[in-house]
């Protein structure tokens, strides 16, 4: 399934950055090492990042920069100290790096990925990921200005960290095989005149259950292909390994239809 995070600051993203997407201590295999990100969206493209995330050109992006000229694209905004209407301190927001998109595969298919060291699950956890996306781009906005309507893109920049190892417990420190992948969707976006301008997130929440159908509805269909019997099972698990293919892709697919329907009127 696919869960979107709240805004995250430019603070947090970079911090989330060394301490969790890249860290090894999210790897099942504690010999694999770092994380290591990949580029994702039409913008990205346009703006030539391939290969491997690097770190600077992460972290300018999340300050709303050029990812090759640190060149300021998106209006900066800085955390200050301020008084609120009662007399008290606080410190206002910065400016909002992007968001963490989270795709989840199912229980017992990160264990025969990941215990079961099968490597074709872990392309059809990403090539599904890769393809929800797709459908998640077509519906990116970027903010209108006042009180002017966002205004569709169909762009997006996002870097990818796929991660093979829940949280560690909190008492034994053991971290369970969870594949599951981290998208942060940078908070920049692209007009067809070319103007750089921040996302209008609303959508992208709207869209949740959306790209979790988009998600299911390939992972099956690749599960599937792979010559593994599935089943569907009742909420929060809907995909499980054994037979899950036909009612979760009939689901998926309805999903799917009533949300494009929406989007028309």
């Amino acid at each position: 399934m696919m869960t979107l995070s709240k805004a995250l600051s430019a603070g947090q993203a970079k911090s989330y950055y060394q301490k969790e997407y890249t860290s090894s201590k999210e790897n099942y295999y504690s010999e694999a090492g770092e994380v290591s990100g990949r580029w994702s969206g039409q913008l990205a493209e346009e703006w030539n990042l391939t290969g491997t995330v690097q770190s600077e050109q992460f972290e300018r992006l999340c300050a709303g920069q050029d990812p090759h000229t640190g060149e300021q694209r998106i209006r900066a905004v800085k955390s200050t100290r301020a008084v609120n209407n009662y007399g008290e301190e606080i410190m206002t927001s910065e400016h909002r790096a992007g968001w963490d998109a989270t795709f989840s595969a199912p229980k017992s298919v990160s264990l025969a990925a990941l215990v079961g060291n099968d490597e074709r699950i872990r392309v059809a956890h990403r090539e599904s990921v890769d393809e929800s996306l797709k459908a998640l781009e077509e519906y990116m906005q970027a903010r209108g200005g006042g009180n002017n309507p966002a205004i569709t893109t169909g762009k997006m920049v996002a870097a990818q960290f796929e991660h093979t190892a829940a949280r560690p417990d909190h008492k034994t420190g053991y971290a369970a095989p969870q594949l599951h992948t981290h998208v942060v969707i940078f908070n920049m976006t692209e007009t067809v005149e070319g103007k750089i301008r921040s996302v209008q997130p609303r959508e992208l929440y709207r869209s949740q259950q959306y790209a979790t159908a988009i998600y299911r509805m390939n992972l099956a269909e690749k599960l599937q292909n792979l010559g593994m019997r599935l089943r569907s099972m009742p909420a929060p698990a809907h995909l499980e390994s054994r037979a899950l293919v036909k009612n979760t892709c009939v689901k998926a697919v309805r999903v799917v239809k009533k949300y494009r329907r929406k989007l028309k009127k």
